[in-house]
C-alpha cells in the first residue's frame, strides 16, 4: 500500500474524508428542529468536534445530545407530530428508525432532568411510536401529552396529562405493563432486575396545571430558512398544546377528578408524585454532562 509522506498530500486527504463524512451526515433528514430557545441550551453533536450553543432554526439530527443550562428551557418539534419541552438542567437524546410496514418509532432518551412530551393523535400514522427511555423505564405514548422525570440513574417519575400510555420497567426486569391514563402518575425505582413500578395514583387536575406550568415559554416564528414548515408545524403543535392546556386548567370540556384525590396546595412547592417538598430538598439534579 502506498504511504502518503508529503504534509500536503496528507492534509488534502484528511480533508477530503471529513468532506465526505460531512456529506454524508448532511444528507441526513433532520428528524427535529428546534421552535424556542430560553436562556442557554447546549447541542453535542457526534460529527462537531465541541459542544455549541442550541439557537432557534437549528436542526436535531439523530445522536444529538441536549442539555439546558440553569433557568433555560427548550423546545423541539419532531416529525410535524410530537414536541419535547426541556426544563432546566435536563439532558435528552433522540433516536429514530423504521419500522416494518414503514411506520416510525422515535425514542427520546431522558439522561436527567424533566420533559413534557406532546404527541399529537392526528397526526401520528398507522404504527408510529413515540418512546421515552429514562434510565429505569420505558414509556410508550401515541397521541397524548406526557411528563417525564428523572431523578437519578434509579428514580424516575412518569404523569400522564391527556392521552394514555403504557409504562414498564427494561429487561431484564419482569414486572408487568401498566397503562397510564389521564390524570395517573407512577414512579418507578432500581435497575435492571431489581427495577420496580409503583402503584398507579390519581394527581388532581391543580397539579397537573402545576407540573404544565414551568414548561410555558415564549413563543417566536423564523422568517427565514426552514420558518415556513416551522410555521405549519408550530400552529399544529400549539393547537395540540393549548387544547391539553386548557382542559387541564379548567378552561375546556374537563373531566372531574378521580373521587379520591386530594386538593393540592397550589402556593406550596411539589414533587412529582403531588406531595409537599421538605424545607429542605437534598435532591438536586445533577448539572449537565459539558464534556461528553
Amino acid at each position: 500500500m502506498a504511504k502518503i509522506t508529503s504534509p500536503a498530500l496528507l492534509a488534502a486527504a484528511l480533508s477530503l474524508n471529513f468532506l465526505g463524512q460531512n456529506s454524508v451526515y448532511g444528507q441526513q433528514q433532520a428528524p427535529g428542529v428546534v421552535t424556542a430557545v430560553q436562556g442557554q441550551a447546549q447541542l453535542t453533536r457526534p460529527a462537531l468536534a465541541t459542544p455549541t450553543l442550541l439557537r432557534q432554526k437549528d436542526d436535531i439530527m439523530l445522536r444529538d445530545v441536549v442539555d439546558t443550562r440553569e433557568k433555560s428551557m427548550a423546545r423541539m418539534l419532531f416529525g410535524g407530530k410530537a414536541t419535547v419541552t426541556m426544563r432546566e438542567l435536563s439532558r435528552f437524546e433522540v433516536r429514530e428508525e423504521t419500522l416494518p410496514g414503514g411506520a416510525t418509532r422515535s425514542t427520546i432518551q431522558l439522561n436527567s432532568g424533566a420533559i413534557l412530551v406532546n404527541v399529537a393523535r392526528q397526526l401520528m400514522k398507522p404504527g408510529d411510536e413515540v418512546i421515552i427511555n429514562t434510565n429505569n423505564a420505558v414509556a410508550t405514548v401515541r397521541g397524548s401529552m406526557i411528563y417525564a422525570e428523572s431523578l437519578d440513574a434509579s428514580q424516575s417519575t412518569f404523569a400522564q396529562i391527556s392521552g394514555t400510555a403504557t409504562l414498564e420497567c427494561p429487561r431484564p426486569a419482569t414486572t408487568p405493563t401498566v397503562t397510564l391514563t389521564r390524570f395517573t402518575a407512577a414512579d418507578i425505582k432500581g435497575l435492571g432486575a431489581n427495577c420496580n413500578l409503583g402503584p398507579i395514583r390519581d394527581i388532581t387536575t391543580e397539579f397537573a396545571a402545576l407540573l404544565l406550568r414551568p414548561f410555558q415559554m415564549p413563543r417566536t416564528v423564523t422568517r427565514e430558512g426552514n420558518g415556513s414548515q416551522i410555521v405549519r408545524n408550530g400552529v399544529a403543535e400549539t393547537t395540540v398544546i393549548s387544547d391539553a392546556a386548557l382542559v387541564v386548567t379548567g378552561g375546556g370540556n374537563q373531566q372531574s377528578p378521580p373521587a379520591n384525590s386530594q386538593p393540592t396546595n397550589t402556593t406550596a412547592p411539589v414533587t412529582a408524585g403531588g406531595g409537599p417538598l421538605p424545607a429542605a430538598n437534598p435532591a438536586k439534579l445533577p448539572p449537565p454532562c459539558r464534556t461528553c
